[in-house]
């Protein structure tokens, strides 16, 4: 991040990383799944990370507040609540990356909640989805292409506010997403 920032591919960030608990599939997702129990906690993480991380990341450091400047970024199940977020959170998360979204869960729920969002007066600004096609699950790739389908219904283009990706061979680890991570960070903060 620091090279690309200084040769100016991306506008200079602050990363926050806020460490994942034995409570991540509760965080991480929007909807209660009866197979996976104890779920559905995505709107008390969201609400954590607006009203009380955020606030402090930006009384405590030299941030750009403004939500063209706050990127929510995450994989696997950060990529399902980052996605959640630009739902239910887009007047604070302006940009957000889903890498290797667990779109599956809760039979495509996200789908669904992507979609209820057309109406709303305030949206992302971008959006970047990707997958890989191999491995085990195929990383998904069918139910994330619904995704990136989804966001161009509700009105996102194609490489002006939204980026999708498929990493051919690719399968769901963090290896293909570290691979794919400046792409991504390419998209979100360039610059403008």
């Amino acid at each position: 991040m620091d090279a690309a920032a200084e040769d100016g591919s991306i506008r200079e960030a602050i990363v926050i990383g806020p460490e994942n608990t034995s409570q991540r599939i509760y965080e991480y997702t929007p909807t209660a799944d009866p197979a996976y129990s104890p779920s559905g906690g995505g709107d008390k993480y969201l609400k954590l990370l607006v009203d009380e991380l955020k606030p402090k990341v930006d009384a405590e450091l030299p941030t750009l507040p403004g939500r063209e400047h706050t990127v929510i970024i995450g994989s696997s199940l950060g990529g399902l609540i980052s996605s959640y977020a630009g739902a239910k959170q887009a007047t604070t998360f302006g940009m957000l990356g889903a890498m290797s979204p667990s779109t599956w869960w809760d039979s495509t729920a996200l789908l669904g909640l992507v979609l209820a969002s057309k109406d709303s007066t305030t949206k992302p600004l971008r959006v970047y989805v990707d997958s890989g096609d191999s491995g085990a699950s195929s990383d998904d790739v069918v139910n994330t292409k619904k995704l990136a389908d989804t966001y161009r219904t509700i009105g996102f283009v194609d490489d002006v506010s939204l980026r999708y990706v498929v990493q051919k061979g690719a399968s769901h680890n963090e290896t293909y997403w570290a691979q794919r991570l400046p792409g991504a960070l390419s998209f979100l903060l360039g610059p403008r």
